[in-house]
């Protein structure tokens, strides 16, 4: 068995494997996200006037401000991308005005200042303790032109496109979008990671990408793909079953790891 599938394993059945790794993916629900007293009436308004449509640009233009939409709806999400599509589809624009009318206003307000889904913060939280953890282990937090010439450990500061555009760049060829960038002397470490909450749908693809960017990759030059799992997968039988089939020199492990791992490298 892949080494580091099975450390994960051993770790994942050991005593506060949820505890340490909600020092990386939080437990605890994030903040509500409240409007101003002038945003509180300004929905009410428009509510009491029957007049859907100022409403759901008023909407829109507070999910700008960070605010959620009231209620998860696939049209509300594509009409706030593209806009213009309101008057083209006047049908479905008008029947998303009829669900937003027949709710009381109070429960718009309270859809809209509803805290994040902690499902959509997992990526971020990953980053934010990656940027945490690594400098205190004497990793550089380097933006990309400073990361390139830099000889000792580092982690690129930046986001998906930044380490797809790097790789591009540096290594001459295209990793797709991925969650880290790490360097140890002329070896660069790039991962994907994924924090699964249950078994099935799109955590099946989740996993199916991770392990196949591996796979892919792997006999890159002077380049380490890593998949970096939590969560179920370590609990599924299904998921252990394809961690399993891991060839050794393809990493897949737990984020508690990750420091064990780039160790290993130096």
């Amino acid at each position: 068995m892949n080494p580091w599938v099975e450390k994960s394993i051993r770790l994942a059945e050991s005593e506060g494997y949820l505890d340490k790794l909600a020092e990386i993916y939080p437990a605890q629900l994030p903040p509500r996200r409240p409007l101003n007293q002038w945003q509180r009436e300004e929905i009410k308004r428009l509510h009491e006037a029957r007049d859907w449509h100022s409403l759901l640009k008023f909407l829109f233009k507070l999910i700008d401000e960070g605010h959620p939409f009231p209620f998860e709806h696939p049209y509300a999400s594509i009409f706030y991308q593209h806009p213009n599509l309101i008057s083209k589809n006047p049908r479905t624009a008008a029947l998303l005005g009829k669900i937003l009318l027949s709710k009381e206003p109070g429960e718009i307000i309270s859809g809209v200042e509803r805290p994040p889904d902690l499902n959509r913060m997992y990526g971020p939280s990953f980053r934010r303790w990656l940027k945490k953890v690594l400098p205190q282990r004497g990793y550089k937090l380097l933006k990309e032109k400073a990361f390139r010439i830099h000889k000792g450990p580092a982690l690129l500061d930046g986001a998906d496109k930044t380490i797809r555009r790097y790789v591009k760049t540096v290594l001459g060829f295209d990793p797709g979008g991925r969650d880290f960038l790490i360097k140890i002397g002329d070896v660069h470490i790039v991962g994907e990671a994924r924090f699964l909450t249950r078994g099935g749908g799109s955590q099946n693809r989740d996993i199916r990408e991770a392990l196949s960017f591996v796979k892919k990759f792997k006999s890159k030059r002077k380049f380490i793909p890593v998949a970096v799992l939590d969560g179920v997968v370590w609990f599924d039988k299904s998921y252990i079953e394809q961690l399993k089939e891991l060839e050794e020199d393809e990493p897949a492990f737990t984020a508690l790891l990750l420091e064990d791992f780039l160790e290993s490298l130096k």
